[in-house]
Protein backbone atom coordinates (compact mmCIF):
# COMPACT_ATOMS: atom_id res chain seq x y z
CA UNK A 1 0.00 0.00 0.00
CA UNK A 2 1.65 3.48 -0.91
CA UNK A 3 1.50 6.56 1.19
CA UNK A 4 0.96 9.41 -0.24
CA UNK A 5 3.87 11.78 0.67
CA UNK A 6 3.92 15.19 1.52
CA UNK A 7 4.90 17.87 -1.08
CA UNK A 8 8.27 20.47 0.11
CA UNK A 9 8.47 21.28 -3.58
CA UNK A 10 8.25 25.00 -3.95
CA UNK A 11 7.89 26.58 -7.17
CA UNK A 12 10.53 29.82 -8.15
CA UNK A 13 7.40 32.42 -6.83
CA UNK A 14 7.92 30.61 -3.81
CA UNK A 15 11.09 30.71 -3.75
CA UNK A 16 12.23 33.86 -4.39
CA UNK A 17 9.67 35.31 -1.88
CA UNK A 18 11.36 33.44 1.09
CA UNK A 19 14.91 34.40 -0.12
CA UNK A 20 13.52 38.00 -0.51
CA UNK A 21 12.47 38.04 3.41
CA UNK A 22 15.18 36.11 4.80
CA UNK A 23 17.41 39.09 2.76
CA UNK A 24 14.90 41.46 4.15
CA UNK A 25 15.55 40.34 7.81
CA UNK A 26 19.32 39.75 7.61
CA UNK A 27 19.62 43.34 6.43
CA UNK A 28 17.56 45.05 8.86
CA UNK A 29 19.43 43.03 11.67
CA UNK A 30 23.01 44.00 10.11
CA UNK A 31 21.24 48.15 10.37
CA UNK A 32 20.19 47.60 14.10
CA UNK A 33 23.77 46.40 14.59
CA UNK A 34 25.46 48.92 13.14
CA UNK A 35 22.97 51.24 14.49
CA UNK A 36 23.74 50.12 18.21
CA UNK A 37 27.60 49.44 17.67
CA UNK A 38 28.56 52.89 15.77
CA UNK A 39 28.14 55.40 18.58
CA UNK A 40 29.94 52.88 20.86
CA UNK A 41 32.71 52.64 18.41
CA UNK A 42 32.69 56.42 17.73
CA UNK A 43 33.01 57.42 21.24
CA UNK A 44 35.31 54.67 21.85
CA UNK A 45 37.91 56.26 18.84
CA UNK A 46 37.31 59.64 20.29
CA UNK A 47 38.49 58.66 23.74
CA UNK A 48 41.35 56.92 22.74
CA UNK A 49 42.22 59.47 20.15
CA UNK A 50 41.69 62.38 23.05
CA UNK A 51 44.00 59.67 24.97
CA UNK A 52 46.37 59.85 22.60
CA UNK A 53 46.44 63.17 22.13
CA UNK A 54 46.82 64.34 25.65
CA UNK A 55 49.61 62.16 26.21
CA UNK A 56 51.72 63.28 23.28
CA UNK A 57 51.17 67.14 24.46
CA UNK A 58 52.82 65.66 27.74
CA UNK A 59 55.52 64.25 26.19
CA UNK A 60 55.99 67.30 23.71
CA UNK A 61 56.05 69.44 26.59
CA UNK A 62 58.33 67.68 28.43
CA UNK A 63 60.83 67.84 25.56
CA UNK A 64 60.31 71.39 25.42
CA UNK A 65 61.37 72.02 29.01
CA UNK A 66 64.32 69.33 28.46
CA UNK A 67 65.82 71.52 25.38
CA UNK A 68 65.27 74.97 27.27
CA UNK A 69 67.24 73.60 30.26
CA UNK A 70 70.06 72.90 27.14
CA UNK A 71 69.84 76.42 25.43
CA UNK A 72 67.51 79.40 25.68
CA UNK A 73 69.96 82.32 28.22
CA UNK A 74 68.52 83.04 31.06
CA UNK A 75 64.88 81.65 29.86
CA UNK A 76 62.94 79.99 32.42
CA UNK A 77 59.62 77.98 31.82
CA UNK A 78 57.28 79.30 34.24
CA UNK A 79 53.38 77.73 32.53
CA UNK A 80 52.37 75.27 29.77
CA UNK A 81 49.19 75.41 28.38
CA UNK A 82 48.18 72.51 25.46
CA UNK A 83 44.95 73.05 23.08
CA UNK A 84 44.62 69.50 21.46
CA UNK A 85 42.43 68.17 18.85
CA UNK A 86 42.10 64.81 17.30
CA UNK A 87 44.91 65.09 15.54
CA UNK A 88 47.69 67.07 17.76
CA UNK A 89 47.23 70.48 19.07
CA UNK A 90 48.62 73.30 19.92
CA UNK A 91 51.10 74.32 23.11
CA UNK A 92 51.63 77.95 24.86
CA UNK A 93 54.91 77.94 27.12
CA UNK A 94 55.22 80.65 28.72
CA UNK A 95 58.79 81.99 30.11
CA UNK A 96 60.16 84.67 32.23
CA UNK A 97 63.84 86.05 33.13
CA UNK A 98 65.49 86.11 36.20
CA UNK A 99 67.48 89.28 37.42
CA UNK A 100 69.22 89.84 40.51
CA UNK A 101 69.93 87.96 43.51
CA UNK A 102 66.36 88.74 44.50
CA UNK A 103 64.94 85.88 41.15
CA UNK A 104 63.11 89.49 40.48
CA UNK A 105 60.72 87.50 37.27
CA UNK A 106 60.91 89.65 34.04
CA UNK A 107 58.26 88.52 31.69
CA UNK A 108 59.45 86.97 28.65
CA UNK A 109 58.45 86.04 25.13
CA UNK A 110 55.94 82.90 24.96
CA UNK A 111 57.02 80.00 22.66
CA UNK A 112 53.68 78.39 20.23
CA UNK A 113 54.52 74.91 18.71
CA UNK A 114 52.24 72.69 16.83
CA UNK A 115 52.74 68.55 17.93
CA UNK A 116 51.11 65.68 15.88
CA UNK A 117 49.16 62.93 17.47
CA UNK A 118 51.92 60.99 17.68
CA UNK A 119 53.73 63.20 19.99
CA UNK A 120 55.89 64.82 17.49
CA UNK A 121 56.90 68.83 17.21
CA UNK A 122 55.41 70.17 13.71
CA UNK A 123 56.18 73.47 13.83
CA UNK A 124 57.59 75.74 16.40
CA UNK A 125 56.59 79.65 16.14
CA UNK A 126 60.09 81.57 17.12
CA UNK A 127 60.10 84.92 17.00
CA UNK A 128 62.38 87.21 14.76
CA UNK A 129 64.27 90.05 16.88
CA UNK A 130 63.60 93.38 15.23
CA UNK A 131 66.82 95.35 13.78
CA UNK A 132 68.12 98.64 12.68
CA UNK A 133 70.35 99.45 10.06
CA UNK A 134 73.60 100.37 10.71
CA UNK A 135 76.99 101.06 9.51
CA UNK A 136 78.00 98.93 6.24
CA UNK A 137 81.19 97.52 8.08
CA UNK A 138 81.08 94.44 8.38
CA UNK A 139 82.06 93.67 11.64
CA UNK A 140 79.25 96.65 12.77
CA UNK A 141 77.27 95.13 10.66
CA UNK A 142 77.36 91.73 12.20
CA UNK A 143 76.96 93.16 15.73
CA UNK A 144 73.86 95.35 15.50
CA UNK A 145 71.33 95.71 18.12
CA UNK A 146 68.70 93.59 18.34
CA UNK A 147 65.63 94.28 20.03
CA UNK A 148 62.61 91.29 20.78
CA UNK A 149 59.99 91.61 18.48
CA UNK A 150 57.86 90.57 22.21
CA UNK A 151 58.77 92.70 24.79
CA UNK A 152 60.85 95.36 23.37
CA UNK A 153 63.90 94.91 24.97
CA UNK A 154 67.01 94.26 23.84
CA UNK A 155 68.59 90.76 22.71
CA UNK A 156 71.83 90.03 23.94
CA UNK A 157 75.08 88.25 21.95
CA UNK A 158 78.01 86.28 22.34
CA UNK A 159 81.55 86.57 21.12
CA UNK A 160 83.67 83.16 20.53
CA UNK A 161 87.13 83.07 22.30
CA UNK A 162 88.30 81.16 19.02
CA UNK A 163 87.23 84.04 16.43
CA UNK A 164 89.00 87.22 16.42
CA UNK A 165 86.66 90.20 15.78
CA UNK A 166 87.59 93.61 14.85
CA UNK A 167 85.32 95.20 17.51
CA UNK A 168 84.40 94.23 20.75
CA UNK A 169 81.79 95.63 22.60
CA UNK A 170 81.85 96.52 26.09
CA UNK A 171 78.52 97.37 27.70
CA UNK A 172 79.92 97.06 31.75
CA UNK A 173 81.90 100.52 30.79
CA UNK A 174 78.14 101.74 30.45
CA UNK A 175 76.78 100.55 33.58
CA UNK A 176 77.67 103.93 35.26
CA UNK A 177 75.25 105.58 33.18
CA UNK A 178 72.35 103.63 34.68
CA UNK A 179 70.46 104.26 37.69
CA UNK A 180 71.10 102.61 40.62
CA UNK A 181 67.88 101.23 41.42
CA UNK A 182 68.14 99.93 37.78
CA UNK A 183 68.41 95.58 37.32
CA UNK A 184 70.43 94.36 34.24
CA UNK A 185 70.69 91.26 32.31
CA UNK A 186 74.91 91.29 30.60
CA UNK A 187 76.22 88.36 28.52
CA UNK A 188 79.49 87.99 29.05
CA UNK A 189 82.20 86.65 26.89
CA UNK A 190 85.15 84.96 28.00
CA UNK A 191 88.81 84.99 26.61
CA UNK A 192 89.00 81.43 26.63
CA UNK A 193 87.12 78.13 27.05
CA UNK A 194 87.08 77.32 31.51
CA UNK A 195 86.30 74.69 33.23
CA UNK A 196 83.25 75.37 35.54
CA UNK A 197 84.76 75.20 38.83
CA UNK A 198 87.57 77.18 37.51
CA UNK A 199 85.39 80.06 36.16
CA UNK A 200 83.24 80.18 38.23
CA UNK A 201 85.69 80.99 41.16
CA UNK A 202 87.18 84.10 39.03
CA UNK A 203 83.56 85.65 39.11
CA UNK A 204 83.37 88.05 42.24
CA UNK A 205 81.13 87.29 44.55
CA UNK A 206 78.75 90.23 44.45
CA UNK A 207 78.18 88.85 41.00
CA UNK A 208 74.85 86.53 40.27
CA UNK A 209 75.24 84.20 37.23
CA UNK A 210 72.36 83.48 35.59
CA UNK A 211 73.20 80.82 32.99
CA UNK A 212 76.51 79.04 31.88
CA UNK A 213 77.61 79.02 27.92
CA UNK A 214 78.93 75.72 26.55
CA UNK A 215 81.35 75.44 24.01
CA UNK A 216 79.15 72.96 21.70
CA UNK A 217 79.90 74.10 18.56
CA UNK A 218 80.76 71.68 15.80
CA UNK A 219 83.12 72.08 12.99
CA UNK A 220 81.51 73.15 10.45
CA UNK A 221 79.45 75.68 12.42
CA UNK A 222 82.86 77.14 13.36
CA UNK A 223 83.97 77.34 9.86
CA UNK A 224 80.74 79.41 8.94
CA UNK A 225 80.97 81.48 12.10
CA UNK A 226 84.80 82.64 11.63
CA UNK A 227 84.13 82.93 7.55
CA UNK A 228 82.02 86.42 8.69
CA UNK A 229 83.24 87.06 12.52
CA UNK A 230 79.58 86.27 13.45
CA UNK A 231 78.42 86.92 16.66
CA UNK A 232 76.11 84.21 18.54
CA UNK A 233 72.71 85.93 19.39
CA UNK A 234 71.08 84.71 22.57
CA UNK A 235 68.41 82.65 20.69
CA UNK A 236 70.33 81.38 18.14
CA UNK A 237 69.59 77.77 17.40
CA UNK A 238 73.64 76.96 17.91
CA UNK A 239 73.60 78.48 21.79
CA UNK A 240 73.69 75.82 24.56
CA UNK A 241 74.26 75.78 28.12
CA UNK A 242 72.26 75.50 31.36
CA UNK A 243 71.14 77.55 34.16
CA UNK A 244 73.50 78.62 36.84
CA UNK A 245 72.25 77.29 40.67
CA UNK A 246 72.14 81.03 41.97
CA UNK A 247 69.00 81.36 39.59
CA UNK A 248 66.79 78.88 40.80
CA UNK A 249 64.37 80.33 42.99
CA UNK A 250 63.54 77.13 44.28
CA UNK A 251 65.94 74.75 45.24
CA UNK A 252 67.18 72.04 43.18
CA UNK A 253 65.85 68.64 44.27
CA UNK A 254 68.27 66.61 42.49
CA UNK A 255 71.16 65.12 43.66
CA UNK A 256 73.61 66.26 40.58
CA UNK A 257 75.66 69.25 39.85
CA UNK A 258 74.56 71.74 37.13
CA UNK A 259 77.16 70.24 34.54
CA UNK A 260 76.00 66.77 35.66
CA UNK A 261 72.36 68.08 34.47
CA UNK A 262 73.22 69.02 31.60
CA UNK A 263 74.98 65.83 30.74
CA UNK A 264 72.12 64.15 32.00
CA UNK A 265 69.50 66.39 29.47
CA UNK A 266 71.23 65.86 26.48
CA UNK A 267 71.33 61.98 26.90
CA UNK A 268 67.75 61.97 27.80
CA UNK A 269 66.37 64.40 24.48
CA UNK A 270 68.95 61.96 21.87
CA UNK A 271 66.29 59.62 22.60
CA UNK A 272 63.51 61.39 22.52
CA UNK A 273 61.21 62.22 19.12
CA UNK A 274 61.35 66.03 19.40
CA UNK A 275 65.42 67.81 19.33
CA UNK A 276 67.03 64.78 18.51
CA UNK A 277 69.13 66.08 15.51
CA UNK A 278 70.64 69.38 17.97
CA UNK A 279 71.12 67.39 20.70
CA UNK A 280 72.93 64.79 18.76
CA UNK A 281 74.95 67.75 16.89
CA UNK A 282 75.56 68.87 20.46
CA UNK A 283 76.66 65.83 21.50
CA UNK A 284 79.52 65.54 18.81
CA UNK A 285 80.74 68.38 19.92
CA UNK A 286 81.15 67.54 23.43
CA UNK A 287 82.10 64.39 23.40
CA UNK A 288 85.67 63.26 24.35
CA UNK A 289 88.07 61.10 22.50
CA UNK A 290 86.68 57.98 24.77
CA UNK A 291 83.62 58.31 23.43
CA UNK A 292 81.87 59.19 26.04
CA UNK A 293 80.18 62.73 27.39
CA UNK A 294 81.79 63.44 30.91
CA UNK A 295 82.15 66.39 32.81
CA UNK A 296 85.49 67.41 31.52
CA UNK A 297 84.13 67.64 28.33
CA UNK A 298 82.00 70.81 29.34
CA UNK A 299 83.29 74.33 29.11
CA UNK A 300 82.59 77.44 29.57
CA UNK A 301 83.09 80.26 27.17
CA UNK A 302 80.35 83.04 28.29
CA UNK A 303 77.90 83.30 30.92
CA UNK A 304 74.55 85.61 31.67
CA UNK A 305 75.06 87.46 35.06
CA UNK A 306 72.38 90.20 36.26
CA UNK A 307 72.26 92.31 39.14
CA UNK A 308 72.68 96.52 39.64
CA UNK A 309 74.78 98.21 37.73
CA UNK A 310 77.05 98.56 41.42
CA UNK A 311 77.71 95.21 41.28
CA UNK A 312 78.07 94.09 38.00
CA UNK A 313 80.53 97.03 38.14
CA UNK A 314 82.93 94.50 39.83
CA UNK A 315 83.58 93.08 36.66
CA UNK A 316 84.93 96.17 35.01
CA UNK A 317 88.96 94.98 33.70
CA UNK A 318 88.26 91.80 34.97
CA UNK A 319 91.25 89.73 32.30
CA UNK A 320 89.02 86.94 31.42
CA UNK A 321 86.24 88.77 29.81
CA UNK A 322 86.12 89.62 26.16
CA UNK A 323 83.29 91.14 25.60
CA UNK A 324 80.27 92.07 26.85
CA UNK A 325 76.54 93.33 25.54
CA UNK A 326 73.25 94.64 27.35
CA UNK A 327 69.94 92.18 27.14
CA UNK A 328 67.03 93.21 30.05
CA UNK A 329 67.29 96.79 31.76
CA UNK A 330 64.54 96.69 34.04
CA UNK A 331 64.00 99.76 36.28
CA UNK A 332 61.85 98.12 38.81
CA UNK A 333 63.76 95.66 41.61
Amino acid sequence: MNKEQPNFLFDDKQTKKIMRKAKLWSTIKIVGITILITPIIIVVLLYSLRHASINSAQEVMDDIHLFNEISAPNVQISNQLYDYNLFGGKITTTTYKVLGEQHRPYIWQPLNSDYSLFGKLTQNYISSPIQFEGSESLAETSQLERFNEYTGDREMFFYHPKISYDIYKDSISELNQLGENTLVELAVSFDSAYDFDEIKSKLPSGVQADWWWVDAFTKDIMAFLEKDQSTIQANSPFIYGFQSEQSKPIARRSPNNEVDSFIQHIELLRKSKNFEWETNQVYQALVGKNGKLESDDIKIIGAVVSGTPEQLMLLKNQPYIKGSTFGVISNQQ
